[in-house]
């Protein structure tokens, strides 16, 4: 079986899609709360900082890791670094992937990758609308000059159907570089699905995941995945993820693990 990795920067997100929630009980809901942790007898603005404080941004750091694996085949390893810094309405995101393939038949063989993105978001009522646009490079074989970069731009819909729970639309094109070796194919990749707030720290979505392939005449991606985020204090959160593969190319089982924090 074949496995491609589709990096799509913004968590790449770039954010976690959480329902309402208002940690600090100032009126104003955590994903439009630029000044978290704001003490509940302060008079706070539209963005939920105090009238007296300049805000300076939001800086997010996180490091994980994925595995991707089935029956057949030796597994795929990744570790995944992330930072983002938002201010207002705009975000700017850095993130790398490492790629480690390890075959008892074969050589090792691995990728690195480097993506930047940035993001705008509209709120509206109930909906928020995310728009990116990104690059990414690809540092693996930077000293021989061989490298594929990409363009991409992105949408992300949330509409807050309560205070607890969403459903979110996404939607990314990439325009593929090609290479001295190989001519990749421009791809699209989409997902959508609901999430729930179980409590004020747990939080859970289910989504259909689709994506093409950059390689010519190969099978589509497409996966059912299971996405969980638990805020472990008011500055750090861990998020894991399990997606099921449905098509028959691409490893059966994927499971990554991240843990953040965050800095006003």
């Amino acid at each position: 079986m074949r496995f491609f990795h589709i990096g799509i920067s913004a968590l790449l997100f770039s954010s976690v899609l959480l329902a309402y929630e208002d940690q600090d009980i100032d009126g104003v809901d955590d994903s439009k709360d630029l000044c978290h942790n704001t003490p509940f007898d302060i008079i706070v603005d539209e963005r939920g900082c105090p009238y007296d404080k300049k805000f300076l941004g939001k800086i997010t750091l996180q490091i994980g890791s994925d595995i991707s694996f089935n029956t057949l085949s030796d597994p795929i390893s990744n570790l995944n670094l992330f930072a983002n810094y938002t201010y207002d309405h705009w975000n700017f995101s850095l993130s790398n992937t490492n790629y480690n393939l390890t075959n008892l038949n074969t050589t090792d063989s691995s990728e690195n990758n480097l993506y930047l993105t940035m993001g705008y978001l509209f709120q509206k009522g109930t909906l928020n609308t995310r728009v990116s646009v990104g690059t990414k490079f690809d540092l693996t074989d930077i000293d021989t000059g061989n490298r594929d970069n990409d363009y991409y731009s992105s949408i992300n819909f949330e509409y807050i159907i309560n205070k607890k729970q969403n459903i979110f639309l996404y939607y990314n094109y990439t325009l593929s570089g090609d290479s001295s070796t190989v001519d990749y194919k421009n791809f699209h990749s989409s997902s959508i699905g609901s999430g729930y707030a179980l409590n004020h720290k747990w939080y859970s979505a289910i989504s259909y995941n689709y994506s093409t392939s950059y390689y010519p005449d190969t099978e589509a991606y497409q996966a059912i995945s299971w996405f969980n985020s638990y805020a472990l204090s008011k500055d750090f959160y861990v998020t894991c993820n399990y997606a099921y593969a449905l098509d028959d190319i691409s490893y059966e089982h994927i499971i990554s693990f991240n843990i953040g924090v965050h800095f006003d």
